[in-house]
């Protein structure tokens, strides 16, 4: 049994940032979960989420159709006032086996 509901996301961001910036979250498989103190009771958030960059998680259900396409996780950070896009980033998830992935590319 895993010790967490899926993959741990969260941003880590270098430079000045408004305190107000919102985290577009999509995947282009599965799904975002919270799951957070005092009761980490699993919560599904959908896809795509936003947030103000609280840490989430990635996770699925079902089986894929296929295993030949990677999982493309983005998100992208937006001045939450002026809705300037302030910076994106990227993680390539590959299918190992029917079940698992594994990080490929973080870009």
């Amino acid at each position: 049994m895993s010790s967490t509901p899926g993959i741990r996301l969260s941003v880590n961001a270098t430079g000045p940032a408004p305190s107000d910036a919102q985290f577009r979250w999509s995947a282009s498989y599965g799904h975002f979960l919270s799951w957070n103190a005092p009761d980490f009771r699993v919560t599904g958030l959908g896809n795509p989420y936003m947030n103000s960059g609280e840490t989430i998680y990635w996770a699925f259900i079902e089986k894929p159709a296929s295993t030949k396409e990677p999982v493309v996780v983005t998100v992208t950070a937006k001045d939450g006032k002026t809705g300037a896009v302030l910076g994106i980033s990227t993680v390539i998830l590959d299918w190992d086996g029917d079940y698992a992935v594994h990080v490929r590319e973080i870009r």
